[in-house]
């Protein structure tokens, strides 16, 4: 039987080897968050951080018209 025309047409992105692990940090498995080294702070609320996204999305729609 033939798939629907969109499962066959559809672009399948890659899927990731592995997630990169922000520098200077250490994932805690009991809290579920990530430590900064340094400050030993969580690593959303350090101060000295560049702000970042939660994952690494991948951009899809609307989003590749540059509109």
């Amino acid at each position: 039987m033939q798939q629907h025309i969109l499962a066959e047409r559809a672009y399948r992105y890659p899927e990731a080897l592995d997630m990169p692990a922000p520098e200077g940090c250490t994932f805690n498995n009991q809290k579920g968050y990530w430590i900064d080294d340094v400050s030993g702070q969580a690593m959303m609320k350090c101060d000295s951080r560049q702000p970042q996204t939660k994952k690494a999305d991948v951009e899809t729609g609307e989003d590749q018209k540059g509109e």
